[in-house]
Formats: C-alpha cells, structure tokens, sequence
C-alpha cells in the first residue's frame, strides 16, 4: 500500500516529457554562437571601416610629407635666390670690377646648374645685365617677367613665378625672384639701378623630388587656383603644364587637404589624398590606383570572415565531442546514487572521471575540506599581497607628489634622448599643459632652438657611448617653448648607468633664469645711462660756464645760474615723469611763472608731449627767449606782453609762434649782432629739434618762429585758443659745408658741447666740418668730404650709435676721437683693438686733453689761436 503510494509520483515525474542533455547543449551552443557571429560580422564591419581609415591616414601622410619636402625645397630656393641677391658685387653694380662681376657669374652659373637650371640678372625695366644661360658679355633681350619684378621690388621679398615654357627647348620651367637690396646702412650711389635676381629651375627637379613616394604611389604638384600640373613624379615630361582633371581641380581649388576619387587622363580609376603648401598656393597630391586601395583594407575583412567561419564550425565540432564526454560520467555517477539509494554506503568508482567537478563529488568530503583549507591560505595571501600594492600605489603617490611640487624643471631623458618624464614647472616652462604633450618625444629636435641641435645631439651620442661625462655644476642652455619663444635655463645634470655601465637616463633640474637674467642686463643698461646723461650733465654745464661772455662778474654768475636753473628744471620735469618726456605747456609755464601769474604771457595751443631728448633742449630754447625779452624786449617794459602760441603742421611738426608786444616807449630795434643765447637757441632748434627758426625784429616786438620735428612730439588733445595768430613757417636756412685744408669732422648732438667743441677745434687751428647731431647727417657730411685730417665723435646720437660712421672713416685712414660719457666704448670696439687710429676721451673734454689727443692721432702741429685769428664763419662757408 505504501510502496504504492511512494511509486505513483515517480512514474508520473518520468512520463512528463524532458530535454536531453543532447538538446541543452544544443541550445546552449546556438546560443553563444548567434550572438558571436552577430559579434563577428559587426567586427568585421568595424575592422573593413579602421582598415579604410588607416588605408586613407598613410595615403594622407605621403601627401603631407610630399607637401612639406616642396616646401623645404621652395624655401631652398628662395633662399640660395637671396643668398645671389645679397653679393656685393650687384649691391653697386655701377662700381663694381669686371672681375667682381665675373667672380659672380661662375658662382651664379654653379647655383643654376644645382637647380637644372639658370640665373640671370635684370633691371626694374626688364634689361637683362646678363644670364649664366648665355656667356658673359652676349646681348639679350628685354625680361618678359615684368610682373613678377615689379611685384618682388614693391614687396621687398622673394617670390615663386608661374610655370613658363623656354623659348629654344620649350622646357616647362619656374623661377624664384628675389630683389638686391642695398647694403644696410650705407646709401646707394647715383646710378646703382635696382636689380631683381631670377634663379629659374626645371620643373623636373620637383618631379625627382617627389619621386621617392612609396611603391604603386605617384605625386604631383597642382596649382590650387589655375588647376595646373606643375610637376609629377611619374610622366613629368607629358604632364607638366598641363591642365589636371576637373575632379583633381575642384577638390584642391576648395579645400587645403582632403581624398579625393576620380579618372585620370588615360583612364585609371584612382583615389588620391592632398595637401596644400604653406609658401605657394601649390598643392601636393599623392594617388593610388582604386584597386590598390579596396584591395588594402577588403582582403583583411574577408580573411577575418573566412576564419572566423572555420573557428566556429571547430567550436561546434568541439563542443558536440565535450557533450559526448559528459554524458559519460553522468550515467556513471547516476549509477552510483542508484547503488547509494540501494543502500551502498561506500560506493566506489571503477576509474576516474575525467571532469573535475565529477571527480570532486566522488572524492567526497575530505577532498571538501582540504579545499577549504587551500581557499583560507590562498584568501590570506591575496590580502597580504593586495596591501603590499596599496603601500606601493601610496608611495608612488607620494613621490610624484614631490617631482610635481618642485620649484625647478625636472626632466628625465632616456638613453635614445626622448623625454621619460617631466613635471608640472617644466610644463609651465615649456608653456604645455600635460605631460602627455613632451613624453616620448625627443627633446633635441622638438625643445631646442636650431642653432643649438648639433652641439647637444653630439655631447648626448658621447654620453651614451661613455666617452664623455658631464661636469657636475651649472650650465646654461635655451629651450623653445611652444609658442615659439625661447627660454635661458640654468640646468644641474646627473647621469644614471645600469649594472653594466650603460647610459640608463640623464636627469636634469633647470631654474628659468630668462626674467632675471633680463632683468641684470636691464641694470646694467640703466648705469650706464645714468653715468652717461650725469656726465653729459657735467659736459652741459661746463659748456655753458665756458661759453658765457661777459666782463661783469656778477651779471656772468646771474647769467650762468639762469642757464643751469633752466638746465635743472628740465631733469625735474623729466624725474617727475619717469624719464619719458614733459608737457610743453608745464614746462614754458615753469619759466615764465611770475608773469604769467601777472597776466603778461599767454600761453596756448594743443595738448604736446615732448621727448626726453627734447626737453632739455626746450628748456635752454624758453629760457634764453625769455632771458632776451625780460632784458631787451617786451618783458623789460611796464605794460609789455608776450603770446607763446603752437599749432600742428600737416607733416607733423610742430609750429611754434614766440610774439612780443613792447609796452609804451621806444620802438625795438634790430641788435647789432647776436649773443651767445640767440646762438645757442639757432644750434639746438637745427640739432635737438631737428627744425628751423626764424626771427623778424619787428618795431613793436620780436616775432619768433620755429618748428619742432615730428619725432621729437606727440600731440595729446587740441586746446582751443581764441585769437590764435597763424603761425608763419620759418625761412629756410642753409648750412653750406666748410671747405679747406685741416678740416675735422664733429659730431656731437648737445648743442652746447657742440658749440664748445667747434669754438676749442677753431682754436686748435681746424676748419670744422658740422657740428651734425645726427647719425644721417653725419654720414653725409662724411661722404661729402674727400680729405679730413680727423673726426671727433659723440658716441651717442640722439639714441643712435655712431660705429657705422666710425668704420667708414677707419677704412678711409681717417684718425677718429671717441668723446662719451660712457665709462668704455659699446659695441665690441675697442680703441687697442687693431681698429684703425683711434682713441678715447671722457666728458667733459678740456682743450689741453682734446689738443694732445688730435696731435698724436694726426701727427699735425697744433697752435692755440684766439677767435679774432680764426677765419669767420661767414669766409668759411663762402
């Protein structure tokens, strides 16, 4: 009965139909496969894509590296164009030696002949001086390029031509331009012609130089707006200068880089990649044959798919012979719970089962617990492993903190001189953001200025080959930022070897020593421009004593206390504004204070800043005026007054009007002749300002009018003014250059020092040449003179130095005496330095010094005359 009852659910359970272990493994592999080969074909897909991808970043990077070697190429040209450009010989051609002119054709004749091609020589007109296409001397015709020479002279800068056909071999041809400039500093003679250097070269020198692309790869050059082939590396002869196909000249006309498909002329189907120029508006085109490029990414797609068919159908097979496998063991063991439920309590296998998990359930549970006991030592270990790893993560942590946190740059180069590692400050220097920007790349050729490659990549090769070791200590180098600027560091190096004694890094610390550096320099520079303009001071003061005539003592000390207080209010203009210039209106206010505090000056006109080198002068210029007008015009009388009125002129100078009204009496007359101030003020408006003036002594008052070079102002806001006089513009007035024996040339841009200077040179028995206070001027007068038995020279001309004028007149044998206030001379030059006769004198100059240094520079016997035995100026200039 029971028996019975316990039988019936069984039979039930084993009449309800089930899936075999057959089925389910059926199903299992279906479903893994299904979305495997879902996986593999959406694989596949993305592989034929990245593979395209790949195909076009090759065909892409040929274009760009065909695009940059025509660039290098044109930048070759240009510059061996340049380099023809620059040759003495043609910077005066009109002076230049037959010998100079052929020395020049056979190098002219080698520089074509590198480039296949030729150069010739023309005038802005398009008369060709001579070509190295033709001997030396033959006749040629007019240039036919007159557009390009009219376009590199207007510029300045070199250019690339068009492509042209030559008239004998019809051989497409281009051509570099470049002008002749003259030589800086020194101006060109009458008759020098402007020139234009023509470098012509053969299109098939751009052909060969595409020619080394990769193999089934062909180049070529296309102009980007005429939609010309100028050169290609293929059929050169046939394609260049002729027109490319239309898809070929639309792709490259609008867009700078890109694919591009199409048919070439004989019919290929091909794919192509461009690339614009960055000098011409040439672009490089690299192409492939259609079927070269789909073959290049669909044979790996359809290999992928062929294989992975095969590993499929092996995975079925596989997992058909596992299932076969495993039915085995599952009969065995449903045996033996059938032998358990039979009351077997030790039932035993006959042999192994060879699935693990099979194995594991016969083995029982012993086998269990020693699996429990491996699992809790293994747990254990994992652990102590996993806080180990912690300690290092936090101590690597931890030491990139401190690389980060330093003051300095940090680097460290590998031994193939590519950067390891850098941190944050050596970023900063570098003006990058990440250290993903410098890892990996080589440190010479991407973080050094040029000039600096060859030295460094040699000292590393020694390095690394341990021929040389680095000196511990400072050193100091230039990196280039990305920006392009460059950077002074001072670098603290340690080499790094293996066991084996081979470079394994080079770590380096560098402090930006660039700011500072400057900064020193920008020290320096301001001591020496305090000590010069102390002692230019002195040299002022001492000409104004020295210049000062009059018998009265006490009239030649109220005299000379006026010039050196007007001397004093213009450094304190000038100190309360930094040194950069003074208004003018402060500064005649300054002068005049008590009389226009009394109404008697008005004083107006727009807003004008002057100078530094100006205000000094203007000072001395208001001061003598006014010294004049208080005395002997308008401001000496009861009722006198005095309108000081300014105006900007259309070329930028300024105008300035100096009108006296004389109070009731007698009329002002002309004086008889002009005192030291009124030659004072015509010497520093021609020098200083850089101007004319003019006086008309009119009976009712001076009338004084003057100009002010553009140069020396700058206007700040017009200032309405009624009653404004027009402001006459000065008579010009001549400065004839003195001729004679014994004549001397000076420089000097203070007038006061140049007025003492000219007064001790007469004295000593010379003719003066000057004073200039100009470097141009300078150097006219100079170029003027055939014969000078010497020059004295202000080192400092109104900013400029005055070297170049100085070595004209040392290749000349002419004797040249340095006068500054410098404590040594700029430049380079030195007075013991073989540089022709020269010597040195400090401000200020004393006539027994100044006499003893001309004499032993001149070797001429010098006597000091008084100025009744000196010739006037008036017979000198006649």
């Amino acid at each position: 009965m029971l028996r019975g009852a316990g039988e019936g659910p069984v039979r039930s359970q084993r009449l309800t139909p089930r899936l075999g272990l057959r089925l389910h493994l059926l199903v299992l592999v279906l479903l893994v496969l299904v979305p495997a080969l879902a996986a593999g074909v959406a694989t596949a897909w993305q592989l034929a894509e990245s593979s395209r991808r790949q195909v076009e970043i090759g065909l892409r990077g040929s274009a760009r590296a065909v695009a940059l070697a025509l660039d290098r190429e044109l930048e070759v040209l240009s510059t061996s164009a340049a380099g023809l450009a620059a040759w003495p010989a043609l910077r005066h051609i009109a002076k230049a030696s037959p010998g100079d002119i052929q020395e020049f054709y056979d190098h002219a004749t080698l520089v074509g002949e590198a480039f296949s091609g030729w150069v010739t020589v023309v005038r802005e007109d398009g008369t060709q001086l001579f070509s190295t296409e033709h001997p030396l001397g033959t006749e040629l015709p007019l240039f036919r390029g007159r557009l390009w020479i009219d376009q590199v002279l207007a510029s300045g800068q070199s250019a690339v031509s068009d492509m042209f056909l030559t008239p004998r071999t019809q051989r497409p041809m281009l051509a570099v331009f470049a002008p002749v400039h003259p030589r800086p500093g020194i101006t060109a003679s009458f008759g020098d012609p402007r020139l234009v250097v023509v470098l012509a070269f053969d299109s098939r020198h751009l052909a060969k130089l595409m020619s080394g692309a990769r193999p089934g790869e062909v180049s070529a050059a296309v102009h980007a707006t005429e939609g010309m082939i100028i050169a290609r590396s293929l059929g050169n002869a046939a394609a260049g200068g002729q027109p490319a196909s239309l898809w070929v000249a639309s792709a490259v006309g609008s867009q700078r880089d890109g694919m591009a498909e199409g048919t070439t002329i004989d019919g290929r189907s091909v794919v192509s990649a461009f690339r614009r120029l960055e000098r011409l508006p040439w672009t490089a085109l690299v192409s492939v044959p259609l079927d070269s490029y789909v073959a290049a990414w669909r044979t790996p797609v359809e290999r992928l798919v062929i294989g992975g068919i095969t590993l499929l159908a092996a995975g079925l097979i596989l997992a058909m012979m596992l299932a076969r496998r495993l039915l085995h063991p599952l009969s065995t063991l449903a045996g033996e719970a059938e032998a358990m439920a039979a009351g077997h309590s030790h039932p035993q296998l006959h042999r192994p089962v060879p699935v693990a998990e099979f194995e594991t359930l016969r083995l029982g549970l012993r086998r269990s617990a020693e699996a429990i006991h491996s699992r809790a030592v293994a747990e254990g270990r994992l652990q102590a492993a996993e806080a180990a790893a912690q300690a290092l993560r936090a101590e690597r942590d931890r030491a990139r903190l401190y690389f980060d946190v330093a003051g300095v740059m940090l680097l460290i180069l590998g031994p193939d001189g590519k950067v390891q590692g850098i941190n944050r400050r050596g970023l900063e220097v570098l003006g990058l953001s990440h250290e993903d920007e410098v890892i990996g790349r080589d440190w010479v050729s991407e973080f050094l200025p040029l000039q600096a490659r060859p030295e460094m990549r040699m000292m590393y090769r020694r390095i690394a080959s341990g021929s040389f070791e680095p000196i511990r200590g400072n050193s100091e180098g230039v990196v280039l930022r990305a920006d392009g600027e460059e950077r002074l560091i001072a670098w603290h190096n340690a080499v790094l070897h293996d066991a084996e004694g081979r470079l394994s890094a080079i770590v380096a610390s560098g402090e930006d020593i660039t700011d500072p550096r400057a900064a020193e320099e920008r020290q320096i520079l301001l001591m020496r421009e305090v000590d010069h303009r102390a002692k230019n001071a002195l040299a002022v003061v001492q000409s104004i004593l020295r210049m000062t005539e009059t018998p009265d003592p006490a009239d030649f000390a109220a005299v000379v206390e006026g010039r050196v207080g007007a001397l004093a209010r213009a450094h304190t203009l000038l100190a309360a504004e930094n040194w950069t210039g003074s208004d003018l209106r402060h500064l005649l206010e300054a002068e005049l204070a008590s009389f226009v505090a009394a109404g008697r000056v008005v004083i107006g006109g727009p807003g004008v800043w002057l100078s530094p080198e100006a205000v000094q002068a203007a000072s001395m210029v208001a001061h003598e005026l006014a010294t004049n007008a208080i005395r002997h015009g308008a401001l000496a009388r009861q009722g006198g007054r005095l309108a000081v009125q300014w105006e900007a002129a259309p070329d930028g100078t300024l105008r300035i009007a100096w009108v006296e009204q004389v109070g009731p009496g007698a009329p002002l007359t002309r004086p008889s002749r002009r005192g030291f101030g009124l030659r004072l003020v015509d010497a520093t408006v021609r020098s200083q300002f850089r101007g004319r003036i003019a006086y008309e002594w009119r009976p009712e008052g001076l009338h004084c009018a003057m100009t002010i070079a553009a140069e020396r102002i700058s206007l700040r806001g017009p200032v309405s003014i009624s009653g404004t006089p027009a402001l006459a513009p000065p008579a010009p007035q001549d400065m004839p250059v003195p001729l004679g024996p014994r004549r001397i040339l000076l420089a000097e841009d203070e007038p006061l020092v140049a007025m003492e200077l000219e007064s001790k040179l007469r004295r000593l028995g010379f003719i003066v040449v000057g004073p200039a206070a100009t470097l141009q001027r300078a150097m006219e007068l100079a170029t003027g003179e055939e014969e000078l038995a010497g020059a004295v020279l202000d080192v400092n001309l109104n900013g400029q130095a005055v070297f170049p004028l100085a070595d004209l007149l040392v290749r000349r044998n002419v004797p040249v005496l340095f006068a500054t206030g410098y404590g040594s001379l700029p430049g380079g030059w030195a007075t013991s330095g073989g540089q022709g006769r020269t010597a040195l004198l400090r401000k200020p100059l004393s006539e027994g010094v100044l006499a003893a240094a001309l004499r032993e520079l001149t070797g001429l016997p010098l006597d000091r005359r008084g100025p009744s035995q000196q010739p006037s100026k008036v017979q000198e200039r006649a």
